[in-house]
């Protein structure tokens, strides 16, 4: 979101339905409420940041979600950004009131003036009633508060960013904190990987105040990443799998897959994938009668005198003689 250009595009798009994307097994419907003096380049890059994700998802196999954005508004019609363009918006009523999951109420240089609004303020009270999540971006928490939705009354998201205390917000800032709680609400919807996607297509503008939640978020999908592949290696080790169908897997490169894997689990994927398989060979030796080349095909090593000849390196002695001791303990 570069400019405020950019970011009347996005909003006008929203309101228009043209982020609507193929069939997906569920629609969820987020409004973003606007009023005279909202800041538009927050509600562009929210608006921007979930059509991101319904494109992110249509590219892939599975769409499990889509985002259906509408700009509203108490009133409908004509709404002026601070910068004194005009979009358009819905009435928020009728079916649109009953169907909505989400409503990110805008900051904006207006706020204080449509905290006097009655019309404005009662929907925000009548909204919170349903139980609808209602989340301030910037200082749209003055608007919260002016409605008497506290904190313990609306289901906020963590918010990376905190408000500040004060109206008067830097544009980076309105762009930088509306970026982040799209990307709380992608992560818990959609999971980290698709929220660090969309941070890779439209973070590249943030400023270092974001740097850190961005490099956290990065930090956390890579190292869950990882996670997820040393579970998939121990449920398939019995498999004859090997380390580039665990890379495949995880959506990386065989050389990105290593060194990450090493850095977040401490042992090579090879090494890693041995460890699983003889844990299974010790398993089974200790509660079946089964033969030691049986067990080596079962446990994905191949044959017997390999199994044989790791089972030394590793314990040093033969799998006949672990089979033994195993069963004296008894």
């Amino acid at each position: 979101m570069s400019n405020s250009s950019d970011a009347l595009d996005a909003v006008a798009c929203a309101a228009h339905g043209a982020y609507a994307v193929k069939d997906s097994a569920v629609i969820k419907h987020v409004g973003i409420i606007l009023y005279d003096g909202f800041s538009l380049l927050a509600a562009g890059m929210l608006a921007e940041a979930l059509h991101v994700a319904n494109e992110l998802q249509s590219e892939g196999a599975s769409h499990s979600l889509t985002y259906r954005v509408n700009l509203v508004s108490a009133r409908g019609g004509t709404v002026s950004c601070s910068s004194s363009m005009s979009v358009w918006t819905e009435q928020l009523a009728g079916r649109h009131f009953d169907s909505l999951d989400n409503l990110f109420v805008a900051g904006g240089s207006g706020v204080a003036r449509a905290s006097a609004d009655d019309g404005l303020i009662d929907l925000l009270r009548r909204v919170s009633a349903k139980s609808v999540k209602i989340t301030a971006i910037g200082n749209g928490h003055m608007l919260l508060s002016a409605a008497g939705v506290g904190q313990r009354e609306w289901p906020s998201m963590k918010q990376d960013i905190h408000p500040r205390p004060t109206t008067d917000i830097l544009p980076e800032y309105e762009r930088d904190q509306a970026l982040m709680t799209s990307l709380a609400l992608l992560k818990r919807d959609l999971g980290a990987d698709l929220a660090v996607r969309v941070a890779d297509r439209l973070g590249s503008g943030a400023d270092l105040s974001l740097a850190g939640t961005l490099e956290q978020m990065y930090d956390a999908t890579l190292a869950e990443k990882a996670r997820a592949s040393a579970r998939w290696l121990v449920r398939n080790c019995a498999k004859p799998i090997s380390v580039v169908d665990a890379a495949r897997m995880s959506s990386m490169s065989e050389r990105n897959f290593l060194r990450l894997f090493k850095r977040e689990i401490g042992v090579t994927p090879s090494k890693y994938l041995l460890r699983a398989r003889l844990d299974l060979t010790c398993k089974l030796l200790e509660s079946s009668d089964l033969p030691v080349d049986k067990i080596a095909r079962r446990t994905g090593l191949s044959n017997g005198e390999r199994l044989s000849k790791l089972f030394r390196k590793e314990f040093s002695m033969s799998p006949t003689e672990y089979r033994a001791r195993s069963r004296q303990k008894r």
